[in-house]
């Protein structure tokens, strides 16, 4: 499991806000809130706790609830309903919203004309279903007949503003008919959140030093990861195995100059951006992306150019299809338009940071973070083309350079609160991170947690990451069993779900016994055949019905016993 969003609340609706007319709230005193969250990071809820706390001191009472544990019945006794819910995978709910999802849009759906909603949307507008389970509720919400008393608010990857200022918004609709004005001041005084959250985000960065840099694969590797450590000496910051680190990036110069030439710019016109104003040149390297593509920057071109072939790429099915492998230049190639350097600007997304799932523990390399970096180079449309953020860490920063940082918490992917728990893993590539991060924090805290570790890459000899650390592992009793797959050093590929069914039998068992199933890496096509492998297990070992083999599944899901963390 990031285009420019908005920081303040749209009068009408936009083309990421595709809502109703507001309607005007009832001037009745409301009574009750209630809040309902899907998250698949943490970010949902925490945000609902946040919102919870300010309510309060408007003396509302407050609910607060993940979506899977709200019962469907209570939904009669909702006076004013508070969605806040991320997008998983390709537009996709969350595991915790889904069957309230399914069930409100199914023939039980009950009338819902007493309740008065609004909905917070999390998601990244990389992927053309940019918050489309957002947009699925407010959807259809209005269409069970509640009323809208505040627009949708559709947040990006940085949704720290423009969720504070949906929250304030919200809150301010609620209480503005009856709440003594001095409440109300209170609360929106405190622009803060109340609840602890992360110190260090797009906001107030930390500047982290590289202390080490280190290709992992041998020679003649089709592949090219970067194990990075970076010093948070001073910095405060603290972090568990699990969380992510936000990293920015910025564009290639070569890239810079070839959109320069391509746009008749010469870079040192002064625009105004997000940061204020600065060269063009500048605005281009650090301030916003030139590479993805993004469904909304199309949108802005084809609006600018009034183009109807991307206008009927918009509305065609293929979409994703056409924004696959695509940057800015393709773009200003394909359709050629004379742009102002603010015209320009004003169609790209704002430089957002890239997780990376921290490989190490705090507890094991205090003022540390430690990365694992898989650098992205392709050919696509004809032309050499590198990932944004990874190339800027393999080859424009060298040891003792300086990048910004922040940390982001993710409290859905945690080591079992009982340190007796059996842990599975399933980590090919870089997903094997989070896995490193675990292993130091049982190494530390020794504790005796039986851990399985299932690990993929392409070739043995070459791509078999942090291969020693495993073995000691292994060799000391922190690690119980692992099994790898490397899919090209055999004629017939084989991948971590093979190994996962040969070893089915066992798995199963670790299952029944309470184990925690953890998967992490690439969401469009591992994370799925790992599930399905998953499945195929339970139903052949446990004897289950396709019915009752899904519902095993559910269960291991919103028992927090199966966790991923999936891009």
């Amino acid at each position: 499991t990031g285009v420019t969003q908005s920081t303040s609340l749209p009068s009408t609706p936009t083309s990421t806000q595709e809502v109703s007319s507001v309607e005007a709230i009832p001037q009745s005193k409301p009574q009750n809130l209630t809040i309902l969250f899907g998250s698949h990071t943490g970010h949902s809820e925490a945000l609902s706790a946040d919102l919870a706390e300010k309510a309060k001191q408007l003396g509302l009472s407050v609910s607060v609830s993940d979506m899977a544990s709200f019962k469907t019945r209570d939904l009669k006794k909702i006076e004013n309903l508070a969605i806040i819910v991320s997008t998983h995978g390709l537009g996709e709910p969350p595991v915790q919203a889904e069957d309230l999802h399914k069930y409100l849009h199914g023939k039980k759906a009950p009338n819902l004309s007493h309740v008065n909603f609004s909905v917070l949307a999390l998601g990244d507008s990389s992927y053309a279903d940019f918050c489309q389970t957002g947009k699925d509720f407010d959807a259809v919400l209005e269409k069970l007949g509640a009323k809208r008393i505040l627009d949708r608010q559709d947040c990006d990857v940085d949704y720290e503003e423009p969720a504070e200022t949906w929250q304030q918004s919200f809150l301010d609709r609620l209480s503005q008919q009856s709440i003594p004005a001095s409440l109300a001041q209170k609360v929106q005084a405190n622009g803060t959140p109340i609840t602890s959250k992360t110190v260090y985000n797009k906001k107030n960065l930390f500047e982290a030093t590289i202390l080490e840099k280190i290709n992992l694969n041998g020679q003649g590797s089709s592949k090219e990861t970067v194990h990075i450590e970076l010093d948070l000496e001073g910095s405060g910051i603290t972090y568990e195995p699990g969380d992510a680190l936000g990293v920015y990036g910025s564009n290639s110069p070569k890239l810079i100059q070839a959109v320069l030439e391509a746009t008749k710019l010469s870079g040192d016109q002064l625009v105004t951006t997000h940061n204020g104003e600065k060269t063009l040149l500048d605005a281009l390297t650090y301030d916003y992306e030139l590479t993805p593509l993004t469904k909304s920057t199309l949108q802005k071109y084809a609006d600018l150019t009034d183009s109807s072939k991307l206008k009927d790429i918009l509305n065609g099915s293929d979409i994703q299809e056409y924004l696959f492998g695509r940057d800015i230049l393709d773009l200003i190639n394909e359709v050629p338009y004379k742009l102002s350097a603010e015209e320009f600007i004003s169609i790209l997304r704002k430089n957002t940071a890239r997780m990376y799932s921290i490989a190490s523990s705090q507890e094991a390399v205090e003022n540390e973070v430690h990365l694992l970096v898989s650098v992205v180079r392709y050919n696509a449309l004809g032309r050499d083309k590198e990932g944004h953020c990874s190339t800027t860490l393999a080859d424009r920063l060298e040891v003792d350079d300086k990048v910004k940082v922040f940390v982001d918490k993710n409290t859905r992917f945690k080591l079992p609160s009982d340190p007796e728990a059996p842990i599975i893993m399933v980590g090919p590539g870089t997903g094997v991170a989070p896995f490193r991060a675990f292993m130091q924090q049982i190494e530390v805290s020794e504790k005796k947690t039986p851990s399985w570790l299932f690990f993929g890459d392409r070739n043995f000899t070459t791509d078999f990451l942090y291969q020693t650390e495993w073995q000691q592992y292994l060799n000391d009793g922190v690690l119980t069993k692992a099994d790898v797959a490397f899919s090209r050093d055999q004629p017939h590929k084989q991948y971590v779900q093979d190994r996962m069914i040969e070893n089915g039998k066992e798995l199963y068992e670790w299952l029944e016994k309470g184990a925690h199933f953890y998967v992490c890496g690439d969401a469009s096509r591992m994370a799925k055949d790992v599930e399905t492998a998953l499945k195929q297990i339970i139903q052949q070992q446990g004897g289950l019905s396709l019915e009752k083999t899904e519902a095993y599944v559910k269960n291991l899901q919103l028992s927090n016993r199966y966790q991923t963390d999936i891009y």
